[in-house]
């Protein structure tokens, strides 16, 4: 026993020495600040399977109905009957002669008009060279020539005319249908298969989880009672003392056999054999050939009429009557004359003129001639109507399976637990020394404009804290935050919205990665004023304001 007190006594006078050491060279107006480790842990959730999942199977016997069938044993049919063709006398106009024409001759008129003729031109006379005149026969035309029109008659002749006085047709004979027998097969009962389940069969198991991992920590003696040192930490040792894992038993059910079904088959189907299975026939009759018709000629009837046509329509001849003229003298100036003209005016005489309308024809129509003859017409051809015979039908029974055996299966879903555990994602103990900024270790303002009675960080807020503390931290120390609030409001309402507000400072800084063991967060409400501004104290809100602070200090651990 002795033994083992020896090297524990040296052990921990070791680490009383390292303990109390100072920074070893330290530098006049330099801050320094005691960095500890601490241990990292992580808590993960683990899943465990208590119970596992199997099937639940039930069964449902085949359903059988007795059902009678109406077969067909003779198959519906046709027989053909002819309808005979329907013919019917009508009165059919020929034409005897067919329609022309004749000329009428539209004989000529005389008309006598009165024409003014130029017997003496126009003319001029000179007082010197008096003009020179003789006298010229001239023709003038007082009857133009003109024609007369004779008419050519028509020339006609007789022609024989077949005219048809009944219409070819065709009659109808019936060819009747042949008929045969077959014998056919039908599936009389059927049977279902039979189901049997066998359930699930289960075992009990256990399972052990580790929900703590093994670790270590530090841990300080109590000083001891001998102890002549006026220091509280003089007379103490450390001891990196090993914490046991820790465990928990789990209770669970394993699926030894899960449940299953035995089938035994029935007979189905029109093939199906075996037990309680049976097949039937019946005879049925069969059309073999469709009755049909056959197609007799009957040839058209036609007689012959006597019909006047004509042959040159009628025409006419011109004969032509000639120009009837008349000569007078006239007076022509041959010289005129060479000085000084006078104007002799022209001298005229007035004659009859007789204008002939020559002769013409008119077109006289002159209507065909007709006659009216009997006639026989088929007005309906003959056809074939058909008469259905129908079908004739037996009755069978037969068993019919409705629904076969099934099985109904439910799973039981598995059943888990879930279990807690902490694992050490890395030791702690104790470091060196580490050299800070002065200015730090005591109370420095973090500029948070807090909205009115909220403890929740805005976009500016974090930016401030991404700038002020986040270089701070991660070179390894400690920080504490402390909020305050100004006197207005209650004081627990105030104790409360500071606390809230450090808080929220110090989970943003953990979300972006810093160890919860390096961050302290106090709130002290409005019991740390800066100012007079106190419970019934008149003040200005910029007053007020300097009480609404945040800050921060860099601790020693």
């Amino acid at each position: 026993m002795k033994k083992l007190l020896l090297p524990c006594a040296l052990l921990a006078f070791a680490f009383t020495v390292s303990a109390q050491d100072l920074p070893e060279n330290p530098e006049p107006g330099k801050c320094y600040v005691r960095c500890k480790t601490p241990e990292v842990w992580k808590t993960e959730e683990v899943t465990i399977q208590v119970a596992p999942a199997y099937k639940k199977i039930s069964t449902k016997p085949a359903q059988y109905k007795k059902e009678t069938e109406r077969v067909l044993v003779k198959e519906a049919s046709q027989r053909l009957e002819v309808v005979p063709a329907v013919y019917e006398t009508q009165d059919v106009v020929v034409v005897t002669r067919e329609a022309s024409q004749r000329l009428e001759k539209v004989p000529s008129s005389v008309e006598t008009v009165t024409e003014t003729i130029v017997t003496k031109e126009a003319s001029q006379r000179l007082e010197v060279v008096p003009a020179k005149y003789e006298t010229q026969n001239v023709v003038v035309e007082v009857q133009p020539a003109s024609y007369r029109l004779e008419i050519v008659p028509a020339k006609y002749e007789t022609q024989e005319v077949v005219v048809v006085t009944k219409e070819p047709s065709h009659s109808l004979s019936v060819v009747p249908g042949t008929y045969g027998k077959e014998t056919i097969s039908y599936h009389k009962s059927d049977k279902g298969s039979s189901l049997s389940v066998i359930p699930a069969s289960f075992t009990t198991d256990t399972e052990v989880v580790e929900v703590k991992a093994a670790s270590a920590e530090w841990q300080m003696s109590e000083r001891a009672p001998d102890c002549q040192s006026s220091d509280p930490n003089d007379c103490r040792y450390w001891c990196f003392k090993e914490i046991p894992a820790q465990y928990q038993t789990v209770t669970k059910t394993v699926l030894a056999n899960d449940a299953r079904v035995s089938t035994t088959p029935g007979c189905s189907g029109a093939n199906g054999g075996g037990e309680g299975c049976a097949d039937g026939t019946y005879s049925r009759v069969t059309v073999a050939t469709p009755p049909t018709t056959r197609q007799v000629d009957i040839p058209q009837q036609t007689t012959v009429v006597k019909k006047t046509v004509m042959v040159t329509p009628p025409t006419t001849r011109q004969v032509a009557i000639p120009a009837v003229t008349k000569t007078i003298k006239k007076t022509v100036m041959v010289t005129p004359p060479t000085t000084r003209v006078i104007d002799i005016p022209q001298e005229t005489t007035t004659v009859k003129k007789t204008i002939i309308t020559p002769e013409s024809t008119r077109v006289v129509t002159i209507p065909q001639e007709t006659k009216t003859i009997k006639k026989t017409v088929m007005v309906t051809p003959p056809s074939t109507r058909v008469i259905d015979i129908p079908a004739e039908y037996s009755t069978v029974s037969k068993t019919i399976l409705a629904s076969d055996a099934t099985t109904e299966e439910v799973t039981v879903p598995a059943q888990f637990k879930t279990v807690s555990k902490e694992i050490l994602v890395s030791k702690g103990g104790l470091t060196t020394w580490k050299e800070v900024e002065c200015e730090i270790v005591n109370y420095s303002p973090l500029p948070i404009n807090w909205n009115t009675g909220s403890s929740t960080l805005t976009t500016g807020a974090k930016q401030i804290i991404d700038a002020r503390l986040l270089p701070i931290l991660k070179d390894g120390v400690a920080v504490e935050i402390a909020s305050h609030t100004d006197s207005r409001g209650s004081t627990s309402s105030n104790q409360a919205l500071s606390e809230r507000r450090a808080q929220s400072v110090v989970n943003y800084l953990i979300s972006k990665g810093i160890n919860s063991s390096k961050l302290v967060a106090n709130g002290f409400g409005e019991n740390k004023l800066t100012n007079r501004c106190s419970d019934g104290v008149s003040c200005t809100e910029n007053e007020h304001a300097k009480n609404r602070r945040t800050e921060f200090r860099v601790i020693s651990q």
